[in-house]
């Protein structure tokens, strides 16, 4: 009985850090770019 609760909730466990890194980095990239700025507003 114990056994498959401990696999199951491991299996959550590895789901859920594989979800938070893929959105983490998802994040991290969009919020990092940056543009570059056009000649005319570097005055």
């Amino acid at each position: 009985m114990k056994n498959w609760k401990y696999l199951f909730l491991s299996g959550i466990v590895v789901v859920l850090t594989f979800l938070a890194n893929v959105n983490a980095a998802s994040a991290c990239s969009w919020l990092m770019y940056q543009p570059e700025l056009p000649e005319a507003l570097k005055k």
